[in-house]
């Protein structure tokens, strides 16, 4: 595990400093040979609204991952309607290699026993725990929990202490009636990942994307705490991970950290005017950084990193593109959610007319940056949505996956740019 940090500072009115500290995560991921061994319940939602193309798509999507397991995985795989079917119990390679047609032959049935499926996948996990494994459990539904436990605390609780115990929870949305709020609560709570699916086609990459990251686990657990210095009078992070404070010490759940996919942790502190004398150096924070890394033996062991944030500012402030680009990003995914809140008060105007505004600035940032030009279409796209007051379930959905994964710097950001594409 490698951890950077780029600082940008620049004066504010009172003569003090307002620094932004952009802190990169890195791990590497064992050698195929030694990689972690995985524990994998697959949950697939069979009510009646998954019937035709829908169910087609994610039994085809969960056939194929299970093919690409190694021999040594263990994998089971729940079926769920108002029923609780186990159509494939534990097991590894040599004994499922009918898994695929098993998967494949799962039919439509009744209401949405959501709470029951996902119990019976945990029990499953449970009694096949790997230490220095990972245990999770891939949650797949298009609907509402309308059977059994159907209490969201009760749901996210459960979660939670599954969590607490080592087996993780990875939720996957698909289509516009799925309760996205539930399934984001319930990944964080199980400190897994929650994904949106808005096209039948798109279920073979997510589940291509959450195996990915699987292979490529270089630590689990990974936290950050943040303890203030003493010249820092103000101090905000900027992405949201799940979070809690400890007296003035604030510590982020950042989760898993795959090879591929680096995590960041953008901090804003400010430095009053009497912080720093000429010539003189500023105590900015103490960040620590925990987790448990898979090493090259495939053991776990806990890894700590302590970096004191200091600041001896230049005349004029520095710049650092990188900062300032995560910074501009980070902003267009608070803007979406508030376009959102907006839209339910009824200001579609209101909401246009910020997303238009915050594409413009980020045209006119100075960046050249594909990311960013991305990122200004799509919100224009948004906007004109909002103009003509015809945000559907699906844009609300799209908005939301797509602040989600850009607040935790998850890399799968959905794209669109045209409703209906």
């Amino acid at each position: 595990m490698k951890t950077t940090v780029l600082l940008d500072h620049e004066p504010v009115a009172d003569g003090g400093w307002m620094v932004h500290a952009l802190l990169r995560i890195e791990g590497e991921a064992p050698k195929d040979r030694d990689r972690t061994p995985l524990n994998l319940s697959l949950v697939l939602d069979r009510s009646g609204s998954m019937m035709g193309e829908k169910l087609r798509a994610a039994l085809e999507a969960a056939a194929m991952l299970t093919q690409r397991l190694s021999p040594e995985d263990t994998v089971s795989v729940v079926a769920f309607d108002d029923a609780v079917n186990v159509v494939a119990p534990p097991a590894t390679g040599e004994d499922q290699e009918n898994l695929p047609g098993l998967i494949r032959g799962i039919y439509a049935g009744g209401s949405t026993n959501l709470s029951g499926g996902w119990l019976r996948a945990r029990d499953l996990v449970a009694a096949n725990v790997r230490d220095g494994g990972v245990n999770r459990i891939l949650l797949l539904t298009d609907g509402q929990a309308n059977v059994g436990i159907t209490e969201p605390a009760q749901l996210v609780g459960l979660c939670a202490h599954a969590a607490a115990k080592g087996i993780s929870t990875t939720t996957i949305g698909f289509g516009e009636d799925y309760d996205e709020d539930l399934l984001k609560a319930m990944a964080d709570a199980g400190k897994g990942g929650t994904y949106y699916i808005e096209k039948v086609d798109q279920a073979s990459g997510i589940f291509e994307e959450e195996l990915e990251g699987l292979l490529s686990i270089a630590a689990q657990n990974v936290r950050v705490s943040v303890d203030p210095g003493a010249h820092a009078s103000d101090v905000k992070v900027l992405h949201d991970y799940p979070s809690h404070a400890d007296g003035q010490v604030l510590t982020l759940e950042v989760g898993d950290l795959y090879a591929r996919e680096p995590r960041r942790v953008l901090m804003a502190f400010l430095l009053p005017p009497d912080a720093v004398s000429p010539g003189g150096t500023a105590d900015v924070a103490r960040v620590t950084v925990t987790a448990h890394v898979i090493t090259e033996a495939g053991d776990v062991e806990l890894h700590e990193i302590v970096l004191p944030l200091t600041l001896s500012p230049e005349q004029g402030g520095k710049t650092e593109p990188e900062v300032r680009k995560e910074i501009l990003l980070l902003h267009a995914a608070r803007l979406r959610e508030d376009a959102l809140a907006a839209r339910d008060r009824g200001e579609y105007f209101m909401a246009s007319e910020s997303l238009r505004s915050y594409r413009y600035r980020l045209d006119e940032s100075g960046l050249d940056d594909a990311e960013l030009m991305e990122e200004a279409r799509d919100l224009e796209a948004i906007a004109d949505s909002f103009d003509a007051a015809s945000v559907t379930a699906s844009d609300v959905k799209y908005m939301k996956q797509r602040a989600y994964t850009r607040n935790r710097s998850r890399s799968n950001q959905v794209r669109r740019f045209k409703r209906g594409d």
